[in-house]
């Protein structure tokens, strides 16, 4: 089976998936976009080096995916984003080469809006991959379940092996706390982060010896409104250097579809404290590798931070717990199986 797989909205994750199908007896995968030619891919993968996609039709790019199409004989075009997927239906077209796609929001699609119909509503889409159940049980009001299937990306603990063996230092007023929890993502201009929340939750344990770090972008007025124990470090490349030297990991946010940070502070033996929201909710396991909170609850953050301070061993349990979720639930295998099963059925 040769697979194309286009490389615009492609993650790590799924590199890592396609270079073990690439290894897989019978499977040739070649990966198409700027800068593939040059690039080491994982496993047995072949770069293609094609103009990028910049809009839901790229002429030039529709052009280059059909003369790879044609030449390596494709029988499956795998596009992670709808701007990809238009392009390779328009690019497959008189071609047996099967077209499946990937949703990974929860943006909502609006019937009205005829863009979408170039791409998720498309009727020669072949199947459509979904991140989460609640995106699953969405789409299902615009795409026939035949057509459906959903499967969390998966993580191995091994990706966490090297910030476990070099944490990045905290900040002195983070390394002198008893407790240290951690905030990863980008809250500027995003109300949904919750990070506003979060804050709200450290100023009602002021009476507690908790520190509290931001990665990523904050707004000005999150700032401003933070008590002492919060630092704030901007962006940062080695957001799980630093997750490996905190004690509790916070997802505050309203909305979120599948963060992958919470797969990676659950790696690094974080307990987890999430919003009890679609897609969040189903990568910890509740009461074991973490807490569920109400959404938008400070208080609910702050009786949950209150429970791993009085009990430093529950802490280390649900930590341990933490990364047996990730081992047992999330193994990368299982989800190479996953999508070769998903490609044959095709």
């Amino acid at each position: 089976m040769n697979i194309l797989v286009l490389n615009h909205s492609l993650d790590d994750v799924m590199r890592r998936l396609f270079g073990d199908i690439s290894e897989t007896t019978g499977y040739h995968v070649y990966i198409s976009g700027p800068g593939e030619s040059s690039r080491k891919e994982y496993g047995k993968c072949e770069g293609i080096e094609s103009p990028p996609i910049k809009s839901k039709i790229t002429p030039r790019a529709i052009a280059a995916l059909r003369r790879t199409i044609k030449e390596r004989r494709i029988n499956i075009v795998y596009a992670p984003s709808t701007s990809g997927l238009s392009n390779a239906l328009i690019a497959s077209l008189g071609t047996k080469a099967r077209c499946v796609g990937y949703r990974g929001t929860q943006h909502r699609i609006h019937r009205s809006d005829p863009s979408n119909y170039l791409a998720l509503l498309n009727p020669r889409v072949a199947h459509i991959s979904c991140e989460t159940a609640d995106i699953y049980e969405n789409l299902q009001n615009y795409v026939p379940a035949s057509r459906l299937s959903w499967k969390s990306k998966p993580f191995h603990l091994d990706w966490a092996a090297e910030a476990l063996a070099e944490p990045a230092p905290t900040a002195p007023e983070v390394s002198r706390a008893a407790l240290r929890l951690i905030f990863v993502g980008v809250a500027k201009g995003r109300p949904y982060k919750g990070l506003s929340v979060l804050i709200e939750a450290m100023h009602l344990l002021k009476d507690l010896d908790v520190a509290l770090t931001v990665v990523g972008e904050a707004g000005d007025s999150d700032i401003k409104a933070a008590p002492p124990s919060v630092v704030f470090t901007g962006n940062r490349s080695d957001a799980m250097n630093l997750m490996a030297s905190h004690n509790i990991f916070v997802l505050p946010s309203l909305r979120d579809a599948s963060p992958r940070v919470l797969r990676e502070a659950q790696a690094c033996g974080l307990p987890c404290i999430v919003s009890d929201i679609p897609g969040a909710r189903d990568l910890i396991v509740a009461g074991q590798s973490g807490f569920l909170v109400a959404p938008g609850s400070a208080e609910a953050i702050a009786e949950a931070v209150r429970k791993f301070a009085s009990d430093s061993a529950l802490t280390k349990a649900m930590g341990e717990k933490a990364k047996r979720n990730i081992a047992e639930n999330f193994a990368p295998e299982a989800f190479t199986e996953y999508y070769i099963n998903l490609f044959n059925s095709l």
